[in-house]
């Protein structure tokens, strides 16, 4: 990855799936698979030992087994190679004809795909756990606080911030439980041999394969899964929609905090640059506060739908070995997770640092003279005149309401089409006018579906 894409991702993101943690576990499947067929008596238990140490003493170059599969194409061979000359070295020649006995390329590069996908499931839990919790908090305290709603990007009605917020949530929440129950489909041990069938085990393949797999901590799957990657992908693509879900949130925040709107924002202390410089300034414009970890979220977000639909591409694959399709499925898992676990911890951050300006989500309100309670305003004064006629009004006092910077209830209230009313049932619909336009009331709504919400969903 470039200078670039790595200024967009924080420092630990470059941690998963790299070189060493492919090439250890490359490794701990060899001596894993060796260990569980000594252990079946299918190879000598000396010579699983052996395999084992030598396992344990190389250094593997992931340049070179690159560059040998560049040109042969499985990984494996050079792999094995590495591994033989370890045994060489340690006169325990005796051994190689044993190393990856019944085993198959693919078999180890699964096998290592979900090593360290587990790892960077566990990686990706955290971050989006600390979204959820901060969610919930902020779902929590400001459950009856107005703000606008905006349809089209304009303003709509009143919902309430804690409404957002545990609307935000939901969807977290879901591809947290989705995810660890796609998991257990997912994680597990691929071993299935040349052409899948574990031939060369014999009768002993099934055990092996629930050895290896209880060794490795994976879970052991009832045949290999070669070229029926379903279970694998589906695991992929609620990450593509977990992204998704980052990304709404992350550009929800990014549009909140211009400073035309001004609701939230990212908080100039929550992280400073080593030259002790804000976050988010501008080289240009000292004025600027950027939400950076919005951009940095919507920016990690981009590649979800490209890297999922590359995914589901290469699932036709060829009878039990794909040809092109499953190297370029290898070729792109890696960066999904990447990409996943780089919006996760910059929506934790955005969320971490939120500034709510509640006054300015009244102010925001207020500035709009009460055009946001036009529906409930037509339907109170609709009782009293009509459909038609009452919605004729409404639009015809808004822009006034505007233009005036007089609350539209105001204009309503002293309107001819009010006045015209007997008393009593003028006096009536005048309460209940102002009860429409009452944000107490009207966040009501919001608020109990957002306790609602709050009670009805749990980690």
């Amino acid at each position: 990855m470039n200078a670039f894409g790595q200024s967009l991702l924080p420092g630990a993101a470059h941690q998963l799936f790299d070189d060493a943690a492919l090439c250890r576990a490359f490794l701990d499947f060899e001596s894993a698979l060796a260990e569980a067929q000594a252990s079946e008596g299918l190879i000598p238990v000396e010579a699983a030992e052996a395999i084992a140490a030598a396992c344990a003493a190389t250094q593997l170059d992931a340049h070179t087994l690159a560059g040998e599969a560049r040109h042969g194409g499985a990984m494996a061979v050079p792999l094995v190679a590495m591994i033989a000359a370890t045994l060489e070295q340690r006169e325990e020649a005796h051994a190689v004809r044993y190393l990856h006995f019944g085993a198959t390329t693919q078999d180890v590069v699964d096998t290592a795909q979900v090593l360290m996908t587990k790892q960077a499931l566990a990686q990706l839990l955290a971050p989006l756990e600390q979204c959820i919790t901060l969610l919930r908090d902020q779902a929590a305290r400001h459950a009856r606080t107005p703000m606008l709603a905006r349809t089209l990007l304009q303003p709509a009605q009143i919902m309430s911030w804690g409404l957002k917020c545990a609307s935000w949530l939901q969807p977290l929440q879901r591809s947290h439980a989705h995810l660890l129950a796609l998991a257990e489909q997912a994680l597990v041990l691929q071993l299935g041999g040349a052409t899948g069938n574990q031939s060369a085990l014999g009768e002993a393949g099934e055990r092996i394969a629930a050895r290896m797999a209880k060794q490795l901590g994976l879970g052991h799957a009832p045949s290999s899964w070669h070229t029926q990657r379903d279970a694998w992908l589906r695991f992929g693509l609620e990450v593509a929609v977990l992204m998704g879900s980052l990304s709404k949130i992350a550009k929800d925040l990014a549009l909140l905090s211009q400073a035309e709107v001004g609701e939230v924002s990212e908080g100039a202390g929550a992280s400073t640059a080593p030259n002790g410089s804000a976050r988010g300034g501008s080289s240009a414009m000292p004025h600027k506060r950027n939400p950076v970890a919005c951009m940095q979220a919507i920016a990690a977000c981009a590649q979800g739908p490209g890297i999922a639909a590359t995914l589901l591409s290469t699932m036709a694959q060829a009878h039990e070995r794909g040809l092109g399709e499953w190297q370029a499925e290898v070729a792109v898992w890696p960066q999904l997770w990447i990409q996943a676990f780089g919006a996760t911890s910059a929506v934790r951050d955005a969320l971490s640092g939120l500034q709510v300006d509640t006054a300015r989500m009244t102010r925001n309100i207020d500035n709009l003279q009460g055009l946001v309670h036009s529906e409930a305003l037509t339907q109170a004064l609709a009782a009293a005149v009509g459909k038609k006629p009452a919605r004729a009004r409404i639009q015809a006092l808004g822009p006034l309401a505007l233009s005036s910077e007089t609350p539209l209830l105001q204009l309503l209230l002293t309107d001819t089409c009010v006045q015209a009313l007997p008393e009593g049932p003028r006096t009536a619909l005048q309460a209940t006018l102002a009860a429409a336009c009452d944000l107490d009331l009207v966040t009501e709504p919001s608020a109990r579906l957002c306790k609602r919400l709050l009670e009805e969903n749990h980690l």
